[in-house]
């Protein structure tokens, strides 16, 4: 018989093999390997490159500038500021459109994360 210890997970007490971490109800689901730098830079290299260019980072400073607030907190009634510019159509989509400014709209990080979000979901239906 195998030592035996308690599940890893916080709360849980059940015992396990000595040799495992968790138990059944409690074991990680299966997540899709990580891809390594290399295959996502080249998968995504030119969208990553241009994210640090200066003449995005101008444009969205000066983007941010004149539109300090978040336009969907607007919309809400709210007035909060806005950490970053976005793409309303990604690049990804319309590469033309990069420094396109009616492409563009000021969110905050709450807004900005939620259509992050929803673009993720979005790709990995098609």
């Amino acid at each position: 018989m195998k030592p035996q210890r308690q599940c890893k997970h916080s709360t849980c007490r059940t015992l396990i093999d000595y040799d495992q971490q968790y138990c059944e109800s409690h074991k990680p689901r299966t997540q899709r390997p990580q891809q390594s730098y290399a295959e996502r830079m080249e998968k995504d290299g030119q969208y990553r490159r241009f994210y640090k260019s200066k003449s995005w980072q101008n444009l969205s400073f000066r983007y941010r500038l004149s539109h300090p607030i978040c336009e969907e907190c607007i919309q809400l009634g709210l007035a909060v500021k806005a950490d970053v510019t976005d793409h309303i159509v990604e690049i990804k989509d319309d590469w033309t459109r990069r420094l396109d400014e009616t492409n563009l709209r000021s969110l905050c990080h709450h807004h900005h994360a939620i259509k992050t979000k929803q673009e993720q979901m979005k790709r990995s239906l098609l």
